[in-house]
């Protein structure tokens, strides 16, 4: 009885002081949030990058043939890593001080492209909860759930500070890049693959640098190469040290999808740059968006070329096979996307689930190093059904509009950020956020801030607009000139 108590009075006294210590800690976080002049959520970007470098040094990753090799298995240490949870709670803390500043502040009527917070959240909806509750295969996790808050939070900050966000993750990047190099030297068999049979002639290394995989550096390579391009830094020296790093690393990584994405977004942002000169905009965006569409062509023509033509025969001649067991002699991606389309067929409406291409649907299809379904689409049509494909589509077409939008005062910047997330999607999962300390969810983050961050103000356009309507009336133009006459006199 009087151990009973002893221990009931312990459990209570710990209760209390756990709630204490975070009500003063959040009381802290508020008055710090609303004293320093910049917002404190985008060093979660930092400390995304942080966590991604911090696993593999701690965790002894040794790179063999492609795959992770350690002590236990990749993903169970990454998922239980006590760095992932420790970011994770601080990065929550953050989103609720934000949260509550944005509520007591009444920030709401100065908002603007909830249009495209409500797209994320129905794609999250369709893509991780729905089909998480519904699918042939349910499994709920509550980490799928963190998404929304540090994407409202971004959508947040990115009102007014995003060229804030986007200077700190070009650093974060560089710094990226150099941890990865110094630990080439230092440790190269957790960031260098050997034997590695490219497209790179006398090369047969391969480079993940510090990232989980080398398709996963690539996208953060071509992202920092936009950053330099509109953020460079004052230093000449620098700026070539940065250019060179990320070039090398970019190359070395021997990302076939990300190097066509950098051609294509160097292609956009030099048209979307040079282009301007022309005195006719509408001509520049003609010009820029015809260009855009001829690189998308191209770099899916020889994404294909890749793939090979023999290859993807079979996989059409096996869609039409009933009996899947003929489709052993598949091999590769085709093989990935045969059994993400029998789930679909086998589920349509809701998909498979969340938990498709786990460890365990990984260990049953005998398919160990496949993490995802390498193609957007495929991936939610597998995961979430119809649903999932809808709300993805969805998405897309919300992101693209308002990264058109935000063209003209982001210099192009929002364009080059969607743009690698879209080519991306043929061969990877760029818009997956089933956790919010993952490389996809970054570059995602960082394609909203541009997005939203640099689109035009609503009331200058309509301003603009009637402006230029009374403008063609007639005696319009003597009665302005009139008004400014009289307020010139009247101000001497």
């Amino acid at each position: 009885m009087t151990a009973q108590i002893v221990w009931g009075s312990v459990y209570l006294t710990t209760a209390l002081t756990l709630a204490l210590t975070c009500v003063v800690a959040l009381g802290f976080l508020l008055h710090l949030g609303s004293s320093v002049r910049r917002e404190l959520l985008p060093l979660t970007l930092l400390a995304i990058l942080v966590a991604t470098m911090v696993a593999p040094l701690v965790t002894g990753r040794v790179i063999d043939r492609g795959a992770l090799t350690t002590g236990d298995v990749a993903e169970n240490v990454y998922s239980s890593f006590w760095v992932t949870r420790l970011i994770t709670l601080g990065v929550l803390a953050l989103c609720v001080e934000r949260i509550l500043r944005f509520l007591i502040r009444h920030e709401w009527t100065s908002i603007r492209g909830w249009g495209l917070f409500w797209a994320f959240v129905v794609f999250v909806l369709s893509n991780q909860i729905a089909n998480a509750i519904f699918g042939s295969h349910p499994s709920f996790d509550h980490k799928y759930l963190y998404a929304f808050p540090v994407y409202f939070c971004f959508f947040l900050v990115a009102q007014t500070q995003a060229e804030a966000c986007l200077h700190l993750a070009r650093n974060s990047l560089l710094l990226f890049f150099m941890c990865s190099a110094l630990a080439a030297v230092v440790m190269p068999q957790a960031v260098i693959e050997t034997g590695y049979s490219g497209f790179l002639p006398g090369i047969s290394i391969r480079y993940h640098g510090l990232g989980t995989h080398a398709n996963g550096i690539g996208p953060l390579a071509v992202a920092l190469l936009i950053c330099l391009w509109h953020f460079p830094y004052h230093s000449c020296k620098l700026n070539r040290f940065s250019w060179f790093l990320v070039l090398i690393s970019l190359l070395l990584s021997q990302s076939k999808t990300s190097i066509i994405t950098a051609g294509v977004v160097g292609v956009l942002l030099a048209l979307y740059k040079y282009g301007g000169r022309n005195n006719s905009s509408q001509r520049s965006s003609l010009y820029i968006a015809i260009a855009g569409c001829a690189c998308f062509l191209l770099a899916g023509a020889i994404a294909i070329a890749w793939l090979g033509i023999e290859t993807g025969q079979k996989f059409i001649n096996q869609l039409n096979v009933a009996d899947a067991s003929s489709a052993a002699s598949l091999t590769g991606r085709t093989w990935i996307w045969l059994l993400s389309w029998q789930e679909f067929v086998a589920s349509p409406i809701f998909g498979y689930g969340p938990s498709i291409w786990g460890p365990d649907y990984r260990e049953s299809a005998g398919l160990l190093i496949a993490p995802h379904a390498h193609n957007q689409f495929v991936q939610s049509l597998s995961s979430g059904g119809l649903v999932g494909a809808l709300g993805l589509s969805f998405y897309t077409v919300t992101l693209t509009m308002y990264a058109i939008r935000a063209a003209k005062r982001s210099k192009g910047m929002s364009l080059a950020f969607v743009a690698l997330m879209l080519i991306r999607s043929l061969t990877e999962t760029p818009f997956n956020s089933l956790s919010v300390i993952q490389l996809e969810f970054f570059v995602q983050l960082l394609a909203m801030v541009a997005c939203i961050g640099f689109l035009p103000d609503s009331r200058t356009r309509m301003i603009s607009n009637i402006w230029v309507e009374n403008s063609g009336k007639p005696g319009t133009r003597e009665r302005n000139q009139s008004r400014g006459t009289n307020r010139v006199g009247s101000a001497a």
